[in-house]
């Protein structure tokens, strides 16, 4: 039996107590919509006059074109839309279930009262925003317009049985046949030969193995007329069946009508998707099934996990299934629709159960801090702890602007604090709240990024006082006042190269790491501006960046094209004003403040980052100005995030720390998925699992890590990669005594618990090298001694993974790291 060591947490606490054993589940007629009339994605408004509108999705991370979504409390403080589309506020009615309509504004009319919003309204903490956006048929913009008044009362109708339709762009495409699908710059095919917003159905006809596309968008195969499978890109085709794929909207319109289960015909270009009972069942028996196998190969692989509350869940799963089959079979849909749900929440809670938690990695979180008082910091940081997070990237310099009062920007007569946060320090208070906790801040920085349109309503306070500083597109050369980026759509920068720009960002960072304990700091942007294309997009043609480089090279960089011999050389230019700025912002920690880490949000493949934004992170890397590297991986699928991972510690090698970053969160990833691609970035060699946003994370996704692979403390190696690599070391001989014989031979396991034992003494006696040689005795005898079987052989591949990770931060102590 293997045993496990859990840490405590509130999510884990309250998905535990919430555990139904033992008990047949009685059908009940509650369906999607809850008791307090929250709705689920398929369910109707109705409306006063009793019109009704079909929910599309439940706060998602953004709205695609024609989207009818419904934000809830647990969104945010505010839905962050645009002003494009049309927002209704919702707040509890009398009666119970209903609410009354609290306002109603749209871009499609002046709103009744000049303080209201067509987006980003504030989501009252007991009520709803209905929010739709423009581009569907009908316009649901006009709906909000004319069916919804402000004291109206509405309500939510469960919607047990539902049809969606909807019409194929393409089948089976090729360059002649899709030209939509077809790069016009190079004559062939995007990935795929899928074009933007298109929806494409791949059959076995196409003579592909599968569909070939890339990670923007989603995909559903389609057996026996069944959904089979949901999520991800690139899927093989069956024989049996076809693959339906849709980009933008088009792959919302199938996360919405088309899940697991779900019924879909297509005749002709017209596709069908029915969701019912069936639906939910079907998608409950899969479900339980990955459980069961996940649970048995967990057991199988002497992995450390919460065994009994896995089976406990198992047969809850299981109980509900069966009364949910029991309810279909006496017709009682909403009961069998509900029960199914049950099954499937309860077989994801037991897989959840069964992944693995590291207990020496680190575990980021990009934070954009919305609280104003010290009590919703606090409850922010309970949330944050209780998924397990144990740093927090705490957006602190950004838009122009510090959350905490800065001198060194009053002295510069810019704003000096976010005005919303005027009147206290919300720095110390995260600082405070977040140490009592165990989980560190590090201030995210955005370095040359300072202001957007959206956010500040133009170039932002940095660029109003000082717009000579501005960054120039190339387009815009000779225009008055700074101008936005055309492709980082309405955002403002600051010229790297300009000696005022660079030395107020460097203020501000030297009066953060000397004012206050921060735990690490992190630059963001700290890249030109993406440059591509040159013609229109290319970065920065500011009168002094081209009169410097003239200075420097002999000739105007405007006048360059990329066939010229000195344009490499502008090229070059541009880079070394990033990697010198990098270079200074580390002499500077270092002299005042040597034990605080320096860590950069950077592009995977070091050659795109290169060549868009000048930013050569591989340089920082061989010079040690970094200390961790997080790369911002933004596919939507395991296996894309776990090449990204690859191909960074390939450049990295093994003298820096890489936190892999992933978007689950902010793409609105199912908790799965999500879970998925923690496990390979892992996998794959990162020394930690980042994820990006905490503003987006899901109840439903905190659970998910809690009871997951967030679900044991973790030291971060960062701090102290000694102390880090005792713990893990530590764990690891737990895991050899209870895998002796079961999964590594008793004898071997028993000799390389006690090399680790030494090599846990070397670290207590400062003896980095004695310890890394006694690391690699047990790595040897470990793959020696492995029995033979699927579970052993991965019980070895994750210690001998992990005993890789601790030799690495050994060997960066020695190399002075």
């Amino acid at each position: 039996m293997i045993g496990f060591r859990r840490r405590t947490g509130r999510a884990a606490a309250a998905l535990a107590c919430g555990l139904l054993v033992g008990a047949g589940l009685a059908a009940s007629p509650a369906g999607a919509v809850d008791e307090g009339g929250v709705p689920e994605v398929g369910d109707m408004l109705v409306a006063a006059g009793g019109e009704e509108l079909a929910v599309a999705a439940v706060d998602p991370p953004s709205r695609t074109s024609g989207t009818v979504a419904v934000y809830t409390p647990a969104f945010g403080a505010t839905t962050r839309t645009n002003a494009f589309g049309g927002e209704a506020v919702l707040v509890p009615a009398e009666e119970a279930g209903a609410w009354e309509v609290a306002s109603v504004c749209t871009a499609l009319a002046a709103c009744a009262d000049a303080s209201l919003a067509p987006g980003d309204n504030a989501i009252p903490d007991d009520g709803l925003v209905l929010s739709v956006s423009p581009g569907g048929t009908p316009d649901a913009r006009a709906f909000l317009r004319d069916r919804l008044a402000a004291g109206d009362v509405v309500e939510f109708r469960e919607v047990v049985s539902r049809t969606a339709t909807t019409t194929l762009d393409a089948v089976d495409p090729t360059v002649a046949s899709n030209p939509p699908g077809v790069d016009p710059g190079s004559g062939e095919c995007y990935p795929g030969c899928r074009g933007a917003e298109q929806l494409v159905q791949y059959t076995a006809a196409s003579g592909r193995a599968t569909t070939g596309t890339n990670d923007f968008g989603f995909e559903v195969t389609v057996a026996d007329g069944i959904v089979v499978e949901a999520g991800g890109n690139d899927r093989e085709i069956p024989t049996d069946g076809f693959v339906l794929s849709g980009h933008g909207s088009r792959g919302t319109w199938l996360q919405a009508n088309a899940p697991v289960g779900a019924h879909v015909e297509v005749d002709g270009s017209t596709v069908v998707a029915t969701v019912d009972e069936r639906a939910a069942i079907y998608g409950a028996e899969q479900g339980l099934a990955a459980a069961r196998t996940a649970v048995a190969g967990a057991r199988d692989a002497c992995l450390a996990f919460p065994q009994d509350e896995a089976d406990a869940a198992l047969a809850e799963s299981q109980t509900a299934l069966a009364d949910a089959q029991a309810a279909a079979a006496a017709d009682n849909a909403a009961g069998a629709t509900d029960l199914a749900r049950r099954a499937a929440d309860a077989a994801s809670l037991a897989g959840y159960r069964a992944a693995e938690s590291r207990p020496a990695e680190g575990r980021p979180v990009w934070v954009r801090p919305e609280e104003t008082t010290p009590g919703q910091i606090r409850a922010t940081l309970d949330r944050i702890d209780a998924a397990g997070f144990n740093v927090v990237f705490l957006e602190t310099f950004f838009q122009g602007t510090t959350i905490y009062p800065s001198q060194v920007a009053e002295e510069a007569g810019i704003a000096a604090q976010r005005p919303e946060m005027v009147g206290f320090d919300p720095l110390a208070v995260w600082l405070d709240e977040a140490h009592v906790r165990g989980i560190e801040v590090h201030p995210w920085i955005h370095t040359f990024f300072v202001g957007s349109e959206g956010a500040t309503g133009g170039p932002g306070p940095i660029l109003d006082v000082h717009p000579e500083w501005a960054a120039v597109e190339r387009e815009d050369v000779g225009a008055e006042g700074p101008m936005p980026s055309s492709q980082e759509v309405g955002y403002y920068f600051v010229d790297p190269a300009i000696p005022e720009a660079r030395a107020y960002v460097a203020a501000v960072l030297e009066e953060l790491v000397t004012g206050y304990g921060v735990d690490g700091l992190h630059l963001d942007y700290i890249r030109y501006p993406v440059s591509q294309p040159w013609e229109t997009a290319g970065y920065s043609y500011s009168d002094f960046s081209r009169e410097a480089f003239e200075a420097e090279a002999g000739l105007d960089p405007y006048t360059l094209t990329p066939s010229d011999p000195q344009w490499e050389t502008w090229t070059a230019w541009r880079e070394r004003n990033v990697t010198s700025f990098v270079a200074e912002i580390r002499a500077m920690q270092r002299e005042v403040a040597p034990d605080v880490p320096l860590s950069a949000a950077v592009f995977p493949d070091p050659s795109d980052g290169l060549a868009k934004k000048f930013q050569n992170w591989g340089d920082w890397v061989d010079k040690g100005y970094v200390d961790v590297l997080t790369g911002m991986s933004f596919g939507t699928s395991a296996t894309s995030v776990a090449a990204d991972t690859v191909a960074m510690r390939e450049r990295v090698g093994e003298g820096n720390l890489l936190y892999t970053a992933t978007y689950g969160p902010f793409r609105g990833s199912t908790p799965r998925t999500m879970l998925d691609q923690v496990a390979a970035v892992a996998d794959a060699g990162s020394d930690g699992e980042a994820l990006f946003a905490y503003n987006q994370l899901t109840d439903a996704q905190a659970d998910a890590l809690a009871e997951g692979p967030f679900r044991e403390h973790a030291v971060v190696p960062h701090a102290d990669r000694v102390a880090a690599a005792r713990v893990g070391l530590d764990d690891l001989r737990a895991d050899l005594r209870a895998a002796h014989g079961e999964c590594v031979a008793i004898g071997p396991a028993v000799a390389a618990r006690v090399q680790l034992g030494i090599a846990d003494r070397a670290l207590q006696h400062d003896r980095p090298g004695a310890a890394l040689k006694a690391v690699r005795m047990a790595s040897s005898t470990v793959e020696r001694g492995v029995l033979d079987g699927a579970g052993p052989e991965l019980f070895a591949a994750r210690t001998q993974r992990d005993l890789a990770m601790y030799e690495r931060w050994l060997e960066q102590v020695r190399a002075g790291r």
